[in-house]
């Protein structure tokens, strides 16, 4: 396994002073639209290469990626 190096984005001090103004709420309500939009365009690839997918074989997968495991795991 290869280590790659870290990745430092840097971010515009506008965005930086805007996000800094922002609640706690309103940073968490933006990483959940981020998290859904993700999920959202995931179900949409597995749809695609998969059609013959169940809803539930969709939703287990998108989860099992989403958390980089295997969810029946949290069930045994």
């Amino acid at each position: 396994m290869s280590i790659r190096p870290p990745v430092v984005e840097v971010i515009d001090p506008v965005q930086v002073d805007a996000l800094r103004k922002q609640t706690p709420q309103q940073r968490l309500l933006i990483a959940a639209g981020m998290w859904e939009t993700a999920r959202v365009m995931l179900r949409g690839t597995l749809i695609r290469q998969h059609p013959e997918w169940s809803e539930d074989r969709l939703d287990r997968e998108i989860a099992r990626r989403m958390c980089h495991r295997d969810i029946r795991s949290l069930y045994e």
